[in-house]
Formats: structure tokens, C-alpha cells, sequence
């Protein structure tokens, strides 16, 4: 188990960082546009991901602007090799994105693999999961019919750049997608 969240240090050196109402009573982690949250992956992921896996995130987007819940970058900073965005399409629908990229294929662009369309409302939390493995990327939420998507993987275990780096809440200064969120 890999948990991303601790990334953010506590107590906050970024501004932009806030304890917000989690929605089971316990303090959340609120994140707004401009926060700095990175360091290098290798912190908190493997060098090579795992061949299946799953993701696992519990959000409020506190703006009709999207962005990056978490993002690997490549050292130049200019492709996503690992990431979920989050883009509402409409004022009660959302699009989530799961981005994987192999960046000897991909040397300029971010892939994303799969783009679910999921039910939000602004200020209230949404739980999700997906479940990715070699055939397939699946959405699970609560109160929501389960979505798969049928994927082609290359390669099936991402092997990041040594140099990479992690963000929480957006994707970089280049990819940018800051987001007004908490987690």
C-alpha cells in the first residue's frame, strides 16, 4: 500500500495548504491553486508499478475547475507518466481521467488510457477506486454502476525515470492543473 497523502508535510509550509471538514468528521487535507506539493516518486511509489493495481481517492472539488489529484512527471517535466485529472464536464457531471504513459513511447505527450463520466456536486465529497489490471481499467463509487473501459497496456509494468517526481494537486509548472480541492 502506497499512500500519497503523506507527501503533504505537516505542520503546512505552503499557504495554499488548509485542514478542511473531512466528510467523516476527521480533518481533511484542503489544497488551493498555487500549492506546491512534490517530491521526488521514489518516496512513495516503486521503481517499476505493479502489473494490476488500484487507486484509491476520496475528494471534494471546492471550484468548477479541475485538475490533477496526484501526478508523476517525467524530469522535463512535460509528460505525465502516472496520474487521475478530474475535469467537471458539466455542473452535475465530472470526467476523470487515469493517465499512464511509457515515456520511451511517449517522449512529448501525456496517454490517457482511460476517461470515465462520473456524477459529482461542487463541496461534497465523492469516494472512487479503480482497478486496473492488463485487460481493463474499472471505476467503482458509491451509488454508482461500476464503468470498465478495455485498455491495452505497454508496457504492463510502467518503469518511471529515476528523476521523476510526484506532485499532489496539480501536475507541475509546465502541465500545470491545479486544483481547488480537498482530500
Amino acid at each position: 500500500e502506497h499512500d500519497l497523502q503523506t507527501a503533504i508535510k505537516v505542520p503546512f509550509e505552503d499557504p495554499q495548504l488548509y485542514f478542511d471538514s473531512g466528510e467523516d468528521g476527521f480533518p481533511a487535507f484542503g489544497i488551493k491553486p498555487g500549492s506546491d506539493i512534490k517530491s521526488p516518486y521514489r518516496l512513495f511509489l516503486p521503481e517499476k508499478l505493479y502489473s494490476e493495481f488500484s487507486i484509491v481517492v476520496n475528494f471534494k472539488l471546492n471550484s468548477m475547475d479541475g485538475g490533477f489529484l496526484f501526478a508523476v512527471v517525467n524530469p522535463l517535466e512535460n509528460v505525465v507518466q502516472l496520474g487521475l485529472q478530474v475535469v467537471p464536464s458539466s455542473s452535475n457531471a465530472m470526467n476523470v481521467s487515469f493517465l499512464y504513459t511509457d515515456v520511451n513511447k511517449y517522449s512529448s505527450s501525456s496517454n490517457v488510457l482511460a476517461t470515465f463520466s462520473v456524477p459529482w456536486k461542487i463541496r461534497k465529497y465523492i469516494r472512487l477506486s479503480l482497478k486496473v489490471t492488463r485487460e481493463y481499467v474499472r471505476l467503482f463509487g458509491r451509488c454508482l454502476e461500476p464503468q470498465t473501459v478495455m485498455v491495452v497496456r505497454d508496457p504492463v509494468e510502467l518503469l518511471f525515470d529515476s528523476a521523476s517526481t510526484l506532485y499532489i494537486g496539480q501536475a507541475g509548472p509546465l502541465i500545470k492543473g491545479p486544483f481547488d480541492v480537498s482530500i
